[in-house]
Parts: C-alpha cells; sequence; structure tokens
C-alpha cells in the first residue's frame, strides 16, 4: 500500500518575504497600523504567520483574530503587542475602525495589521480614523512564473527535460493565473495523478485535458 506524502510547510516567496520584512519594519513604530491586502489565496494568512513567529523570536505577544470576532477578550489592557485582523474586507469600515479603537484602548502602544481582499484599500480610504491610523499598505500579486516554477518543485518532481519541465509548469501557471493556493493544489493532483499512471509522467496536453474534466465536473 502506498501513502501519500506529507504536506510540506509552505515557504514564503521572495515577494512575500518582502511583504513580512516591511510589515515588521513598519510595526516596530509605537501604535503603528498597517493594511496587508491581496486576492485570495496569494499567501496573506501565510504572512501573517511568519509575523507572528517573528514577533514570538523577539518576545512580543501577537494576537490573531478574523474581523467578524473582533478583538480577543484575552488582549491585556496595557504594554505592546500586535494585532493581526484577518478576512478584514469582510467587515465595513466602521466596524474596523470599532476594532482598531478598541485594541488601542487595551493596548495603546500595540500595533495591528488588516489583511483581506482588494476591498480593503477602499474601506480604509471610507474612515478618517483608518486612514491616520494606517503607515504602510503591502500588497501581494500572484506569482511571477520563476515562482510557481519553485512551488511546482516543492511539491512534485517532474521528469523530462529541462524544456518538457518548464512547459508543464507553464500550462500550470496559467491554468492557476499565478495564485499560489492554485498553483501548490495543481501541483498536488498532478502529483497524485501521475502517481497513478504507468509512466509516472503527464505532459502539458494531459494536465490541461484534466483540468477541463475538472472544470465540467465542477460545472
Amino acid at each position: 500500500m502506498t501513502h501519500p506524502e506529507p504536506a510540506r510547510a509552505p515557504t514564503p516567496t521572495i515577494g512575500q518575504q518582502a511583504a513580512v520584512a516591511r510589515l515588521i519594519y513598519a510595526l516596530e513604530a509605537p501604535a503603528a497600523g498597517a493594511v496587508l491586502c491581496g486576492p485570495r489565496g496569494v499567501g496573506k494568512s501565510l504572512v501573517l504567520g511568519e509575523i507572528a513567529a517573528g514577533a514570538a523570536r523577539g518576545g512580543r505577544r501577537c494576537l490573531r483574530c478574523l474581523a467578524r470576532d473582533g478583538v480577543p477578550d484575552a488582549a491585556a489592557a496595557a504594554g505592546d503587542g500586535i494585532l493581526l485582523v484577518d478576512d478584514a474586507h469582510l467587515a465595513t469600515a466602521g466596524e474596523l475602525a470599532a476594532i482598531v479603537a478598541t485594541w488601542r484602548q487595551r493596548m495603546p502602544a500595540g500595533g495591528f495589521v488588516l489583511a483581506g481582499e482588494g476591498r480593503l484599500l477602499t474601506l480604509v480610504a471610507r474612515d478618517e480614523r483608518l486612514e491616520r491610523a494606517v503607515v504602510l499598505r503591502a500588497v501581494l500579486g500572484p506569482f511571477t512564473f520563476a515562482e510557481s516554477k519553485a512551488a511546482v518543485a516543492s511539491v512534485i518532481e517532474l521528469p523530462g527535460s529541462q524544456e518538457e519541465r518548464d512547459g508543464t509548469v507553464r500550462v500550470m501557471h496559467e491554468i492557476a493565473v499565478g495564485i499560489p493556493a492554485e498553483v501548490v493544489r495543481l501541483a498536488e493532483l498532478v502529483r497524485a495523478v501521475a502517481a497513478a499512471t504507468p509512466t509516472g509522467r503527464l505532459t502539458p496536453d494531459d494536465v490541461e485535458s484534466l483540468h477541463r474534466r475538472l472544470s465540467v465536473q465542477a460545472a
């Protein structure tokens, strides 16, 4: 019996690492606020996790929550720390301003990051309190081909020549529109299907065909 390979912890890409560095630098200022924006699947939660890990290594308190849940009750009445708010685009501008105000009351010197999709930038612009509080806006975009290539290589070792491997990755990159989560998901699917074929390999045409079949089934 064969067993699936355990899922590997995703490694931040160069773009994600740059976002982490910019955000951590901004949050070094007292009571600094930041926005992390990007479409679904580009790694916003991964970046928040890296910020939390960095804060922990530096001995700084870090709390995470979803926008709909508000500031966690565990927040101290005073001190320094970071609040990471995910899915912030699902809240209203007023709700986000209330979250920031509550955080400031409980932790006056604490920083915060509001993470969400494109609408988040508009929400921040709608409320003057949020506009004043935010000192940095970081945007995550889709993978470049090189980043998709690295992500696929972390999931599956493609057979064939360099040209053949690049052709397969390019098809996967185009199907996924460079969205990191979709690139990885497709690579995992290709790995599973290839393992069940006699040759253990899929051509770019095979990947296209697989994608079309799945699209039809999903519809």
